[in-house]
């Protein structure tokens, strides 16, 4: 599932990416951003409990984007 999670977040844009890690960071209540992107994210060292949503979130913020930019 971690290739998923970094598929989905190559997939967006500058902006959208920092509005995943601030989401992500809100959601799981993780003080510091840098720490979802480089530990979670490229390390995919995602607890597995909270793989699922984050697909689920990340899915979402694509799908945002994607309206954003017809």
């Amino acid at each position: 599932m971690t290739d998923n999670i970094r598929r989905l977040y190559r997939h967006m844009d500058e902006p959208t990416r920092e509005e995943a890690l601030a989401c992500l960071q809100k959601e799981f209540s993780v003080k510091n951003r840098k720490f979802v992107k480089n530990a979670w994210i490229i390390g995919g060292r995602i607890p597995e409990a909270y793989q699922s949503r984050i697909v689920d979130l990340l899915q979402n913020l694509v799908r945002k984007q994607a309206t954003k930019d017809i």
